[in-house]
């Protein structure tokens, strides 16, 4: 990270490379105008020295994908079914959508398995370690 930028800056930097949503990345820092920080040099350049600076390895997307591809689902069915569930409890990363229409009925979309599936296959099919990659990844989401 840069020292000589301002911390506020830098905390908006990485709140952004986080949720990728510029007005909840200045919620988190206490302000209100995310899309005019998104859009200054300084805030920009922030952004490409912390995104060189991700470990994000091939690994790591297999293993995510295969959590979607195979995680449980449970907690979304309590978002829905409990009177006040502790949302900052539940694990939502499978849930695409919640509508609720005028009559109270709730419709819940969960993320699209078989194209996590799918995104698998591809890399599985790309290279045998990510495809030795892929299996440990399902026997790491199976065993949880």
């Amino acid at each position: 990270m840069n020292p000589n930028l301002p911390s506020e800056k830098r905390r908006f930097a990485a709140a952004y490379l986080r949720c990728f949503d510029a007005e909840a990345a200045a919620q988190t820092i206490g302000r209100s105008d995310g899309i005019r920080m998104l859009t200054t040099s300084a805030v920009q350049r922030e952004l490409e020295l912390q995104r060189g600076q991700c470990d994000i390895c091939r690994a790591d997307i297999v293993r995510r994908l295969a959590q979607l591809a195979f995680g449980r689902a449970n907690d979304c069915v309590k978002l829905v079914l409990q009177e006040a569930p502790e949302v900052d409890a539940l694990d939502l990363s499978l849930l695409s959508e919640v509508k609720r229409n005028d009559k109270g009925t709730v419709e819940v979309k969960l993320i699209d398995r078989i194209r996590a599936l799918e995104q698998l296959m591809t890399l599985g099919t790309q290279s045998t370690d990510c495809a030795e990659a892929f299996f440990a990844a399902a026997e790491d989401v199976e065993a949880d």
